[in-house]
């Protein structure tokens, strides 16, 4: 019966690590009906795990949501003037050269609008503040034509941060009243690479970021502490057992560091917008460490927690295998976020 369900595989591929999680919907169930993860040595074998993880994967559709970050997604908050939806989708071509470093024929663009801004002045017009996306569009045809040649159909492919705020939303539908109305969270996933940020209010995106550090330079300073090789640094890192004091004073600088990058996003949302932080929701890689929540809760001086993005999804037992969905549970809100988009 499930190959009739709505099927999607939400894709996250990381830059050491690629996750994907099949969720079914089923009427108003959401069904973890299968889920691997693959390490990848560097992006020249990014190609074939993806070939290996979806022959073993045991995934019943081909129907693929994916993401692209970094350097070629650029975030922007602009003021403009108030007006409709469709209005504003043909407006923002005309307007986003003005804020993107690239030419506006080799982006795709996206919107949404935020919040209303009054007139101040007698006369002057009412504005809106409005988040503007732009995806290098040779980075987006390049994920699309791979995941194509590998005999996947791409349905989707959106971007890290606001994957989370899918991912998030759905753990409102699943699990109603378990979040607060009229209250802002952040939403910090810290991947190998970068660290992407959504932050939100009443489950509405008003500000989003990528921050170009993350796991890697935790792993960088315990090689540089222990001495060891980089892949010895990063098996220590997830599994630091006895060594959990040594490692977490390794890696302090640098989560200060990456905490108060963070912290900058905080305050400019708080600048912007009327309201402040009240919570954090960690995940990513790094959120497997054990001191992470609390050293990031001292650091943002914030309720900050690990964040579980599966809680409340059923799961089909006889094609996951659950102990290691679990043990993952907390690198898996961009893939779940895909996949939520698609379905």
């Amino acid at each position: 019966m499930l190959k009739q369900r709505k099927s999607i595989v939400g894709l996250d591929v990381g830059t050491s690590c690629i996750k994907a999680i099949e969720i079914t919907q089923d009427k108003f169930d959401y069904i973890i009906t299968a889920f691997a993860q693959i390490d990848i040595a560097g992006e020249q074998a990014r190609r074939d795990a993806l070939s290996e993880l979806f022959k073993s994967g045991g995934f019943r559709t081909k129907r693929v949501a994916t993401s692209v970050s970094g350097k070629s997604v650029i975030f922007r908050f602009i003021n403009m003037v108030q007006m409709s939806d469709d209005n504003l989708t043909n407006a923002i071509k005309f307007e986003a050269d003005k804020y993107i470093p690239f030419d506006v024929d080799e982006v795709q663009l996206d919107t949404q609008k935020l919040m209303d801004l009054p007139a101040t002045e007698e006369g002057a017009q009412d504005e809106m503040k409005v988040l503007l996306v732009a995806a290098k569009r040779s980075i987006v045809e390049d994920q699309a034509t791979m995941l194509s040649e590998l005999g996947l159909s791409p349905v989707n492919i959106g971007v890290d941060s606001f994957a989370l705020g899918n991912a998030y939303e759905l753990n409102d539908i699943v699990s109603p009243g378990l979040q607060e109305s009229d209250h802002t969270v952040a939403l910090v996933d810290i991947g190998f690479a970068k660290s992407s940020i959504n932050i939100l209010r009443n489950n509405v995106t008003f500000f989003a970021r990528e921050v170009p550090m993350g796991g890697q330079d935790l792993t960088n300073a315990i090689t540089r502490r222990f001495g060891l090789e980089p892949f010895e640094a990063e098996a220590l890192k997830r599994d630091p057992q006895e060594q959990v004091v040594e490692v977490q004073d390794a890696v302090s600088a640098t989560l200060d560091d990456l905490g108060n990058e963070i912290n900058l996003s905080f305050d400019f949302f708080e600048n912007q917008f009327e309201g402040e932080v009240q919570e954090v929701y960690l995940s990513g890689g790094s959120a497997l460490l054990p001191f992470l929540e609390e050293s990031m809760e001292k650091i943002f001086e914030k309720r900050t927690r690990v964040w579980n993005p599966i809680e409340g999804l059923k799961v089909r037992s006889d094609n996951v295998d659950i102990d290691a969905l679990n043990q993952s549970a907390p690198q898996l809100a961009v893939a779940v976020g895909l996949a939520t988009a698609g379905t």
